[in-house]
This record gives structure tokens, sequence and C-alpha cells, in this order.
């Protein structure tokens, strides 16, 4: 794994796993994470106001 991407996401190595829908790298485990990345999880977001 690229030593920059903990970096990019704000947190340690250990914290990085992959997202749950497009498996890209992202902050998955420890305090402030979730298990999509950033991308995936503002397309969620949309799609959840969408359907209001």
């Amino acid at each position: 794994m690229d030593a920059t991407i903990p970096a990019a996401l704000n947190c340690t190595l250990s914290q990085v796993g992959p997202c749950a829908h497009c498996r890209r790298p992202c902050h998955r485990y420890g305090k402030g994470a979730s298990p999509l990345c950033r991308t995936c999880r503002t397309e969620r977001e949309a799609a959840l106001q969408a359907a209001k």
C-alpha cells in the first residue's frame, strides 16, 4: 500500500481498509471511520436525498 494513503485520509496505516462498496482504500477502522470511501459516501448521501 502506498504510504501516502493514510496521510491523504488523515489516519494511520492500521486504520486503512477497503471501501465496502468499491474496495478503494478508505479510513475504515477507528475513531471517525466509515465503511464507505468519501466518493461512495457522497454518492450514497445524494441518493438518499433524491429519494426524499
